[in-house]
């Protein structure tokens, strides 16, 4: 990744590598921080690897409707969206028989999965949050921000810009083919790059369809 800015930083949470960029030197250690509380509480919602996680009490739900938070409800539906947008070859539904994402029911806060089935958000979730945290932080810092958030043992990459461009814009490295090439990105953009049967980077300003996209795209698929 090449980039063209004042100050960067980075840190691990729960086996992702997370990398803030700012234009402004001044706010990098506060913006930081900013990244990793939102970043802690996005797990404590939808994590599979925090046993205690909102989404994993839900998994254990065992086809019982139960009531859920506003941001769980929100992402639920954000995957129901990826689901749909590719036809179900983003599902989130984890189940052991024929079932598809149209089996979930929600209605408000209120969520059922069908039978023994459980759910993963991972395809979304995470784009949609890392998003989020870079308008958060382009907005409390009057700053341009990158947050790039990527699994420790993955090529994954979730990354969204917001807020002023550093003066030669923002230049993302991204691999074509057998080659790697810089690509700029505007403000407001979120890129998604998953490593499947090919290689797939989308970028799009919604998360969600970059998200959908790009997972589709890596697994094969045609959206």
């Amino acid at each position: 990744m090449s980039l063209a800015t004042k100050a960067f930083a980075g840190f691990d949470i729960d086996d992702r590598h997370v990398r803030i960029v700012v234009t402004d030197s001044s706010v990098v250690t506060e913006a930081t921080a900013t990244a990793r509380t939102a970043l802690d509480s996005w797990l404590d919602i939808v994590s599979l690897t925090r046993a205690d996680s909102e989404l994993q009490r839900l998994n254990r739900s065992f086809g019982r409707t139960v009531r859920v938070s506003p941001a769980l409800a929100e992402q639920v539906r954000h995957a129901l969206t990826a689901a749909a947008l590719t036809a179900g070859a983003v599902d989130p539904l984890r189940t052991p028989g024929t079932d598809t994402y149209c089996g979930i029911e929600i209605d408000g806060l209120s969520v059922r999965l069908p039978g023994w089935s459980t759910v993963d958000l991972d395809a979304t979730a995470l784009a949609v949050v890392v998003e989020r945290i870079a308008a958060t932080i382009a907005r409390r810092f009057a700053c341009g921000a990158l947050v790039s958030v990527s699994g420790a043992n993955s090529t994954d990459t979730d990354i969204a810009v917001a807020g002023p461009e550093p003066v030669r814009g923002w230049q993302i490295s991204v691999i074509d083919g057998s080659a790697e090439r810089l690509v700029p990105i505007a403000s407001g953009t979120t890129m998604v790059t998953t490593t499947g049967t090919t290689t797939a980077t989308v970028a799009a300003s919604s998360p969600v369809v970059a998200a959908a996209l790009s997972r589709a795209a890596a697994a094969g698929t045609d959206a």
